[in-house]
């Protein structure tokens, strides 16, 4: 039993739904379900009893999640007490950002961090909030720059700024050289969307913010990254919302255009970490955001 597969059966266990668990862990629910089925096969006993209305721990599934807690806990510790000794021998601090935050604010806190922390190594990985997430609560990175992720009794969350989002369309989109475009105008067009299991509170966030204006967006292509998505809009394969910030990425066969005045959409976003993360280098990278967020807010 792989030590993943330990945590998908604690995340179904207290959750007592596939499907919450699964948005918890971020990953679909039928390879959760089937892992967890590989659990109860390998121990040879039943954790859960499946109804079509709901799920119910065994007592067996009672007992395994008392000492997978306790195990869990303890490694996690132990995990924490290595990395900490690592960090503070080479001062290495691991950040992961959502795309758009690399083009605008990350620079910046970078700048402002390097200026107070000189000999700190830093790690950089583009991920979404959904991945981040995860990786935070594995401890594979200290801080990252996120969306819509809420603060937990493990990981702290606090807004830094707002992203302006704006419309990329086919260069021969019909629709795209008019002057006062707004999203009510692509309520027939096919849309290119953010893969819902890899980033859902953003693909949420679009869904919603097309039926504020009178219409629910027909999804066409998924795509797991900005690149994929600007790709498959140049193909003329449909449009797309997307941060304000990444018209910085060319592409030809796509163009921009900003949302009217009274229609602009924006998006939190936050700076996550682990609450009980006493590294210095945390504590100060969490103070340069701050400084260079109030900097930005005037």
């Amino acid at each position: 039993m792989e030590l993943r597969h330990l945590r998908y059966f604690v995340a179904v266990a207290e959750e007592l739904h596939f499907g919450r668990a699964a948005h918890r862990l971020n990953i679909a629910a039928s390879p959760l379900s089937q892992r967890i089925r590989d659990i109860e096969r390998e121990l040879g006993v039943p954790l859960f009893v499946r109804t079509s209305r709901r799920v119910i721990l065994t007592e067996e599934g009672r007992l395994l999640l008392e000492h997978a807690r306790q195990a869990l806990a303890a490694l996690d510790k132990g995990f924490e007490a290595i990395r900490v000794t690592h960090r503070g021998k080479s001062g290495l601090i691991a950040i992961g950002a959502v795309a758009a935050a690399s083009y605008t604010l990350v620079p910046a806190v970078l700048r402002e961090f390097n200026r107070a922390q000189p000999e700190a190594a830093i790690g950089f990985t583009e991920l979404t909030s959904g991945q981040q997430k995860a990786a935070l609560l594995d401890r594979r990175i200290d801080v990252g720059f996120t969306r819509g992720l809420s603060a937990s009794p493990i990981l702290a969350v606090e807004p830094l700024t707002s992203e302006r989002f704006c419309l990329a369309l086919p260069a021969d989109f019909p629709a795209a050289q008019k002057p006062d475009l707004g999203l009510a105008d692509l309520a027939d067009a096919k849309f290119i969307m953010f893969a819902r299991h890899m980033n859902p509170e953003l693909h949420d966030w679009i869904t919603a913010a097309c039926r504020e204006v009178g219409f629910t967006p027909k999804v066409a292509q998924e795509g797991h990254d900005v690149h994929t998505i600007l790709a498959l809009v140049a193909a003329g394969l449909g449009v797309a919302m997307i941060a304000a910030e990444l018209q910085n990425l060319k592409r030809p066969g796509v163009v921009y255009r900003d949302l009217p005045a009274g229609q602009v959409r924006e998006f939190e976003l936050s700076l996550a970490w682990r609450k009980r993360d006493r590294s210095p280098l945390v504590e100060a990278f969490v103070a340069a955001a701050r400084a260079v967020a109030q900097k930005a807010r005037g």
